[in-house]
């Protein structure tokens, strides 16, 4: 059974007396730093002086300082990854900082699990370490904030040396607003495993699918913008739909594609009792995102 943080017990002073390092400042960086800044946290912004993020995060009245002074004065430090997107020079230098200037007692938080599972990213004994990933990118996690709402959430603890680590976990979700929408409680190694099988078994094969439809249609003789319409403007249109409404907006009330139309539920109840699990996860998880409602 699924559970999620119950919003009851989240305490926001948890943090009154602790300093967030938030490294570097993307859109995913920028969201956790103005959302907790807005919450009332201290927050630190470590990236280069000199950078372009750094001048982004001083026009919002942030304070920046270097990652090293970050993580050195900070108590709760968060790495900003994106699934399938972290370079490993730049997280082996933020391991060096965390190996440098995190102490037992400290958290550590991280946006996907993959540099864990991997051991590109470890935390000493006693440090604890937390997952935090946003379900919506950098943008739509701060549009969501400032509009009274938030991102629903996945949240796991991997280490919990100080014994307060999903305390403070749930207080951090609070403060970036996740917990209005819902943060589900995960692993950091199903995150990993979950976000590794679907670029293997969805992502990939479907754009090689892509390709070959659009090389095939091309050489039979269909004008190249005619199959590039056929095979990814609809895809996008397609994709759309389903990830508003669910897969049965595109392959009738199983949801389920290659039946005929006759092969259909008769009735909307008997549609739900035959649908695919998919589908009533589909609209669990939907109800959590206030911009599809």
């Amino acid at each position: 059974m699924t559970s999620v943080l119950d919003p009851d017990t989240a305490d926001l002073t948890l943090l009154q007396d602790r300093q967030v390092a938030v490294l570097g400042f993307d859109a995913l960086a920028a969201a956790h730093a103005l959302n907790l800044r807005d919450s009332g946290v201290d927050v630190r912004v470590g990236t280069s002086p000199d950078s372009r993020g750094a001048a982004r995060a001083e026009m919002e009245g942030l304070t920046v300082v270097t990652p090293e002074e970050a993580v050195e004065h900070c108590d709760i430090v968060l790495v900003p990854v994106q699934p399938g997107q972290h370079d490993e020079e730049d997280l082996a230098e933020v391991q060096r900082l965390l190996d440098e200037h995190t102490q037992p007692g400290d958290l550590v938080v991280v946006t996907t699990g993959e540099p864990v599972r991997t051991g590109v990213l470890t935390v000493a004994e006693g440090v604890d370490l937390a997952m935090l990933r946003a379900v919506g990118d950098g943008d739509r996690v701060r549009e969501e904030y400032l509009d009274g709402r938030g991102c629903p959430a996945l949240v796991a603890v991997a280490r919990d040396g100080s014994g307060a680590a999903w305390a403070t976990l749930t207080a951090y979700a609070a403060a970036m607003g996740a917990l209005r929408s819902g943060a589900i409680v995960t692993t950091l190694a199903h995150e990993a495993r979950a976000a590794r099988y679907a670029e293997a078994h969805v992502y990939r094969p479907l754009w090689a699918s892509v390709e070959a439809a659009f090389d095939t249609l091309v050489a039979s003789g269909v004008e190249e913008e005619v199959a590039y319409l056929a095979v990814v403007h609809e895809l996008k249109t397609r994709v759309d739909q389903v990830h508003a409404a669910g897969l049965a907006t595109q392959y009738g009330p199983e949801g389920r594609p290659g039946e005929g139309p006759g092969a259909g539920a008769t009735s909307r109840r008997a549609a739900q009792r035959s649908a695919h699990p998919i589908e009533h996860v589909g609209r669990r998880v939907r109800a959590m995102m206030s911009w599809i409602r």
